[in-house]
This record gives C-alpha cells, sequence and structure tokens, in this order.
C-alpha cells in the first residue's frame, strides 16, 4: 500500500500535468491578444471541457477563461464523472463570478497558479459557511495555489512585455507586484 507521501508526489505530478496543459492554453490566447488566463476540467484524469479568456475577441466581459470551460463541461451529456470528483486547473485563482460557478456546478478541487490578491476568491472559499438546513445549492472545492506558480508569474510578465499599455496591463503589474515580483 503505497505511503502518504508517494500519494502526494503523485497528486503534484498530476496537477503539475494539468497545470502544465492550463498553460498551453494561455499561451494560445495570448497568441490570439488575450490576458493569458487558461482552464481546463479534469474527470476521470482527462481533460474534458478547456478555454483562454475571451474578453478581445468576443468584446464582452464575461468571457473567463474558467467560467468558458465550466460551461463547456456542463454541456456534456452524460456527464463523465461525479463531480465532486471533478478538478478545474486555471492558472490565475478565480475570481468571485468564476469560483461561484465551480460551487455552482459542486466541482470538488480547484487548483489555481498565481494568487490574484485583488481580486481572487480562494479566501471566500475558506470562510465559507454552508448554510445549515443543508440547502444543496454550493459546494465549496478543496483549494490548491501555487501550482506551478513561477511559470505563470512568468507568462503574465510576457503578456505585458506584448502589450505594455492600457488597463489590463496596469491590472497585471498590480497582480505581479502584489505577488511578490516585479513587472
Amino acid at each position: 500500500m503505497p505511503d502518504a507521501e508517494s500519494h502526494r508526489d503523485a497528486g503534484n505530478q498530476q496537477d503539475h500535468f494539468f497545470m502544465e496543459k492550463a498553460l498551453a492554453i494561455a499561451r494560445d490566447g495570448l497568441g490570439h491578444g488575450e490576458l493569458p488566463i487558461g482552464a481546463v476540467v479534469v474527470a476521470n484524469n482527462q481533460v474534458i471541457a478547456s478555454a483562454y479568456t475571451e474578453e478581445q475577441t468576443q468584446g464582452r466581459l464575461l468571457v473567463h477563461a474558467d467560467l468558458l470551460a465550466l460551461q463547456a463541461a456542463d454541456q456534456i451529456r452524460p456527464f463523465p464523472a461525479p463531480r465532486r470528483d471533478v478538478t478545474l486547473y486555471v492558472n490565475l485563482e478565480p475570481c468571485l463570478m468564476c469560483m461561484g460557478a465551480a460551487m455552482s456546478m459542486f466541482i470538488g478541487r480547484v487548483c489555481y497558479g498565481l494568487e490574484s490578491p485583488g481580486d481572487g476568491a480562494a479566501e471566500m472559499i475558506r470562510n465559507f459557511k454552508p448554510r445549515a438546513d443543508g440547502f444543496p445549492a454550493y459546494h465549496a472545492p478543496l483549494l490548491r495555489g501555487g501550482v506551478l506558480r513561477e511559470r505563470n508569474f512568468d507568462l503574465l510578465n510576457e503578456y505585458l512585455h506584448r502589450k505594455p499599455d492600457g488597463p489590463m496591463a496596469n491590472w497585471v503589474r498590480h497582480l505581479l507586484h502584489a505577488a511578490g515580483g516585479s513587472a
């Protein structure tokens, strides 16, 4: 029987593998002029949905990578796994909207690369208190942050080199500064 440390190492390898997938999708988005945020939804150790943020492409705001990937996964019939066994991988900590979507889908885990202290929702999940009457509208997922953190930091820094001006660049600069680096 494997010990706890080898189980943890296998979990880390799996999280790194799927975060690499999210990073590749984010890089694809960067190639299309988007903020490089990518997400994959994983069930049964397979990617069942993926997306990158499409704010520039669609000219809309509610097209975050994690939300688009969750919406695509939610359309799969029959759903390939119990939702509590599904993991959302996204290279930036989900915002309140996207975390709420993951909670509404009863996603079991959310793994993210780089924290987003100004608008990320991880702290909300850590403090989430479900209703005492057992109202089943939301399920707080398990969280793991910092997966390939430096690689995610570097990708956002690359975005700044390509698009150094504008409100999104200012937000990314603030984000990277808050994450402990200089941009």
